[in-house]
This record gives structure tokens, C-alpha cells and sequence, in this order.
């Protein structure tokens, strides 16, 4: 399975998670059977507005079929939803460790949006 993880920086397994989705610097896309990883600069992060939904079609274009983040706002979980993205919550400190604890089963799934979008 393909799932995108934020990552504050570009360290593979061991970047640091980035709690929030639309304004993460970039995006780990990892395969969760052989752990090959892709980090991918996410130019939406800095945009005035729209963030989320532009990283949440990039997360799509790319062909994750789930996401772990920290937060998620409501124009890009109705844009995710709509992608058939499954987003799940972790606090883990690294990309690679958010992988191991969603491969465990251990993550929180979103049922609803559970951050704020930045004004």
C-alpha cells in the first residue's frame, strides 16, 4: 500500500513528522510492504491560501491510498474523502515510526476534519 506521510524535512524514514497537512514542507510517500520512500516537495505549503486542497491533490495525482498527519482541515478532508483517502492521526516523531505504527494498526483514523484552516 502507498500512504503519504507529513515530514517537516527531506531525511527519509527519519524526517520529522509535520503535524499539519496543507502547510507540511513535504510529503513522505512510502510503500508500506518494502519501505521505499519518496519525499516530495509540497510548493503548496507557502500558498496565501488553498493549501490543503492543493496538497491533497497532490497526494492524490501521486497515488496514495492513505495519509498520516497530525491535523487535517476541513476543505482538505472533504477533498481527500472525495479522493477515497483514508487520513489516520499520529503523533510519532518520524516519518519511518508513523509507518511502523500504522502497519501495527495503532493510528486513529479521521472520521472528520480535526484541525483549523489558517486565515
Amino acid at each position: 500500500m502507498k500512504i503519504a506521510v507529513t515530514a517537516e524535512n527531506d531525511n527519509g524514514l527519519q524526517s520529522k513528522l509535520n503535524p499539519h497537512f496543507g502547510r507540511s514542507p513535504y510529503f513522505a510517500f512510502v510503500d508500506t510492504e518494502t519501505k521505499e520512500v519518496e519525499l516530495v516537495k509540497n510548493n503548496a505549503a507557502r500558498a496565501a491560501g488553498g493549501a490543503g486542497v492543493s496538497a491533497a491533490q497532490l497526494i492524490s495525482d501521486r497515488g496514495a491510498e492513505a495519509l498520516i498527519s497530525g491535523s487535517v482541515g476541513p476543505k482538505a478532508y472533504s477533498a481527500l474523502s472525495s479522493g477515497n483517502i483514508e487520513m489516520y492521526i499520529s503523533k510519532d516523531n518520524t516519518v519511518g515510526e508513523a509507518v511502523d505504527s500504522f502497519k501495527e494498526g495503532s493510528l486513529s483514523q479521521l472520521s472528520s476534519p480535526n484541525g483549523t484552516p489558517r486565515k
